[in-house]
Order: C-alpha cells, then structure tokens, then sequence
C-alpha cells in the first residue's frame, strides 16, 4: 500500500470501519512511513481539539434551515452535472437554425418571384398640340381638352411632363422675357 492509498482510507481506518485487511495493511505502511505518521498526528490532534471545545447552542429552527440547505446542494450537484452538458447551447442553436429555415424557405424552395405586366402598344406616333403647360399649370394637369383627350402623348413625349423639361422650359421663358425687357 502507497500513501495516497493509505490518505484515500485513513478515516474509515479511524472510525474503524475499515476490513481486517486493510487496517493490517495502512500499520504496515504507518510502521516504515513517516510522512504518514505525520498525518496521523495531525488528525489526532485535530479530533482532540474538536472534542475539548464547548458544546455549541443550536437554534430551534437549526434542523429544517439544514434539511432545505442539503436539500439544495443535491440540486447543485444535478444542475451542475448536467448544466455542463452542452444541451442546452444546443438546443438554442438548434431552434435557430430551425427559424432561419422557415424564414428563408420561400426564397430557397420557390425561386425567383415573377413578375409580369400586360405588354404596352402604341398604335400610331404622339400627336404634337400647339398648346403647352404654363409655368402656373401644376405638373400632371392639362391646359386644353385636346392634351386631355391624347392621353399620356397629350403634348409631346413623356419627357415634356418631367421636371427636368418644365425647368428647361422656365429658363427659356426667363431668358426671352430677359431679352424682351433689354
């Protein structure tokens, strides 16, 4: 027998609860071994010191406050053991692959949506009326019943109701009023 065996069941060796066998075996090992005897006294004299001490006075609520603190050492010891499992990082992770999934299934199952509109045909080339917007006329609005009736070729192409072309149009009419007033 080596010390850490002895260390290992040197207190049933004290309470004496230790086989025949094994206490023959740690008095051998006491009898060459003096690291080991060291320990012993120690022991000793820590037990003896414990004995000789008063007595201490224990609350009548002592025994149920014990009770309910070894009761929840127990459920350290269960949280504990199984709390270092990684199941629950798992599960969390696993739950958020499962939402990422159900969230882009519709994307990864159907494709690309498809959009389709009615196809525009234009029968004839737009009309030019001689009657245009005034800088007064709101954008969208049609001065004559004819550039009402020619729809969105009422005046000229689409580009005459933009705002880039009524701006290009004030400047115009700036300059001309600029030329008329010299």
């Amino acid at each position: 027998m080596n010390c850490s065996d002895v260390v290992d069941r040197f207190t049933e060796y004290l309470d004496g609860t230790a086989p025949a066998s094994e206490v023959t075996a740690i008095e051998r090992h006491l009898e060459r071994c003096g690291s080991c005897v060291r320990y012993k006294i120690v022991l000793d004299n820590g037990a003896r010191l414990l004995r000789s001490l008063p007595e201490p006075e224990l609350r009548d609520d002592f025994a149920p406050r014990l009770q309910h603190r070894l009761y929840h050492v127990d459920d350290e010891r269960t949280l504990s053991a199984h709390g270092a499992s990684g199941a629950p990082a798992f599960t969390v992770l696993g739950i958020a692959v499962l939402l990422t999934a159900v969230a882009w299934s519709p994307v990864l199952f159907s494709g690309a949506p498809v959009i389709e509109l009615a196809p525009i045909v234009v029968d004839r080339a737009p009309q030019r009326f001689t009657a245009r917007p005034t800088s007064a006329t709101p954008p969208g609005t049609f001065s004559t019943k004819a550039e009402l009736d020619g729809g969105l070729w009422a005046n000229t192409l689409l580009y005459d109701y933009t705002p880039l072309s009524q701006r290009y149009e004030q400047r115009a009419h700036v300059r001309r009023a600029d030329r008329l007033d010299r």
